[in-house]
């Protein structure tokens, strides 16, 4: 089974579902066994750095050396540092790698002839409307497309005298505001209207000529305006907008035939070049070549107004299901349900195991450490995530909650013909995990996928949230019966819990065992050595506690160097090995630390008796005496 990896950018909210989809369509022509995975982020509706960084990361998800080809769409990542990081990752794959509508050394470039097609335009304008004094309004200086384009203008008018200079340029993006904002500087500048206007993009074009109504002027009776890209608005606007017009799916179409030539042993050429057609309409001053079916395209719009509506209802109905939900799978479980019209075959979310921290350290013990969001990776993924949810053919399956180091096998499909779209999940910069959808094509084309994915990401990072004021609330409570040094319980902590502790072993006519332990001469070795070693000391004591007992017993420090565990009632030979086990871990600690005085206990025992009345403080005041009784015998020695 070959593998194809898509890395590609959205632009704004958009997918650009053509090159899967052309890429899918020449797969399933050929019948070939190759699967296709689309890397995709979309950062450039948000100014929001942080939100970058997040998204960004899906690049860093897939080892592009377990594919068979690599296809790059980079035109519209903002940050020239993950571009180039990019660029790097695909070179060290060592696999044959395809650069769409972008020209990148080393890469083969599929796409349209930019400077081809843009020479076109101008030829048209100055042969066939006589035009010499030309404004120019283009997208990003630093874009491929847009450079491309605007070095066709300017080598055509270098080969025929027409004079230009950089005040006849205007470049900014490709968006209608930079057509409006470009006609307002260009004339600003100079004063007076040019013969033509030649813009990067029929967006531009539009906003060109709405700027030039606003001042009175007429397209094209003052002046003429051409885009590129033949956009359904090149077409429709008044006037109808001169363009260039190019199928995109065929350039993805074009990208799977070359893979497929390329495995097959076949040279190709570098440069893969699309088909282009020059559409000469009323912005430049000639008329429709077609008839258009107004009333068709009226209804396309009725009905994808009404489809629209629909989904958005649905994105509302969404909304408030996940916000009902107690946990990520639930909120899954809620996509398919509120929003029928995704018509996917499968549903993954791929998470951090730290998403479920906070809940699995609810419990709080006295191991645990304090969780924090820095946790989260800002560069790349955790080794091992969790698949928290796996839903194929409307069933969940077994993949759930299981553990994942890398994409494949887990995502590997033994058919050819098949998509799985990769979408990142993150709380701005913090990456959280993944989300795979399987047959996202149709998807891709409506649209439907980011609203949803921004309403499940908000849902998950409000849970989130929630979740962990909840256990910093529970942490807060808890550190009121904990002792600050050494982290096991206080006296309070000890009084609540045990307790309640003997009254459960009792109902079950199990005995408790109770040790009153006794760190020796402490104040002796605070005097001598200083309260760090004596710190040192009863910290070594609490230590040797927690790991001679077991993780249900209750340990306590109840004064300076005072210790209390209660645990269920083993053995006698039992109580002596975990009383000897302690001494001999307390002794260790010492040895190993080079303690400057011999480190020691001194332990009395006491077992309930659960058809006894006695009291918990009775039975500690019974292992105290036993305690101190060995105290005392130990000072006899000492002054012997």
């Amino acid at each position: 089974m070959k593998k194809i990896a898509l890395i590609m950018e959205s632009w704004k909210r958009y997918f650009t579902f053509a090159w899967p989809a052309g890429i899918l369509q020449r797969i399933h022509e050929t019948n070939e066994d190759v699967n296709l995975y689309i890397f995709n982020s979309s950062d450039g509706w948000t100014r929001d750095d942080d939100y970058k960084i997040g998204e960004y990361n899906i690049f860093r998800l897939p080892n592009l050396k377990d594919f068979d080809g690599v296809i790059l769409d980079l035109n519209n990542i903002g940050s020239r540092s993950v571009h180039n990081e990019v660029i790097q990752t695909a070179r060290d794959s060592g696999v044959p790698v395809i650069s769409i509508a972008n020209e990148i050394d080393g890469f083969y470039y599929v796409g349209i002839n930019n400077y081809k097609a843009m020479t076109t335009m101008i030829v048209h304008l100055h042969k066939e409307h006589h035009c010499r004094d030309f404004w120019f309004i283009m997208g990003p200086s630093d874009n491929f497309e847009s450079s491309s384009r605007t070095a066709a203008m300017k080598d055509y008018m270098d080969r025929h005298d027409i004079p230009y200079s950089d005040d006849n340029f205007y470049f900014e993006s490709f968006e209608y505001q930079t057509g409006v904002n470009g006609f307002e500087a260009l004339l600003k500048l100079h004063g007076k209207l040019p013969d033509a206007v030649i813009c990067c993009n029929d967006n531009i074009a539009v906003g060109v000529c709405e700027a030039a109504e606003a001042h009175n002027y007429m397209v094209p009776g003052d002046f003429l305006v051409t885009g590129f890209d033949n956009f359904d608005k090149a077409s429709y606007y008044m006037p109808s907008i001169s363009t260039i017009g190019h199928i995109r799916e065929e350039a993805g179409y074009l990208c799977a035939d070359t893979f497929l030539r390329l495995w097959a042993g076949e040279t190709v050429p570098r440069y893969l070049y699309t088909k282009t057609e020059a559409i000469f309409q009323e912005s430049c001053g000639c008329k429709n070549p077609v008839a258009l079916d107004a009333r068709r395209h009226l209804k396309g719009q009725i009905m994808y107004g009404i489809e629209t509506n629909e989904f958005d209802e649905d994105v509302l109905s969404l909304d408030y299901e996940l916000m009902k939900c107690n946990s990520v799978a639930d909120m899954i479980k809620c996509i398919p349900q509120c929003i029928p019209s995704m018509k996917c075959d499968a549903m993954y979310l791929v998470l951090d195991r730290h998403m479920n921290s906070f809940t699995e350290q609810s419990d709080f013990n006295r191991h645990t450490d304090f969780m924090s969001d820095e946790a989260y990776h800002m560069v790349g993924y955790p080794e091992k995530m969790m698949i928290r949810f796996a839903y194929e053919n409307g069933h969940t399956t077994e993949l759930t909650d299981t553990e994942i180091e890398n994409i494949f096998p887990t995502f590997d499909y033994p058919e050819g013909g098949k998509d799985f779209l990769f979408l990142p999940l993150h709380f701005r910069s913090r990456t959280v995990g993944y989300f795979v959808i399987r047959n996202a094509v149709y998807l891709m084309e409506k649209q439907y996928l980011f609203q949803v994915m921004k309403a499940l990401t908000t849902a998950m990072e409000n849970l989130h949230k929630k979740e962990m004021l909840e256990y910093m609330n529970h942490i807060l409570s808890r550190l009121s019966i904990r002792d600050a040094l050494t982290g096991l319980y206080n006296r309070l902590g000890h009084q609540k819990l045990s307790e309640d502790f003997i009254r459960k072993m009792h109902t079950k006519n199990c005995p408790v065992l109770i040790l009153f332990i006794d760190l020796d001469r402490l104040k002796y070795i605070n005097d001598n050595f200083g309260h760090a070693c004596g710190d040192f000391a009863i910290t070594a004591v609490s230590d040797a506690i927690v790991r001679c007992s077991s993780v249900d017993s209750i340990p306590a420090r109840t004064g300076g160097d005072e210790f209390i565990l209660v645990t269920e009632a083993p053995a006698q030979e039992e109580i002596n090995a975990m009383i000897l086990a302690i001494r001999n871990d307390i002794h260790d600690s010492g040895v190993r630390s080079d303690f400057p005085a011999e480190l020691s206990v001194s332990v009395g025992v006491a077992v309930t008796d659960p058809a006894s009345p006695k009291t918990l403080d009775e039975y500690v005041k019974e292992a105290d005496s036993m305690m101190y009784e060995e105290k005392l015998l130990k000072k006899v020695n000492r002054k012997n």
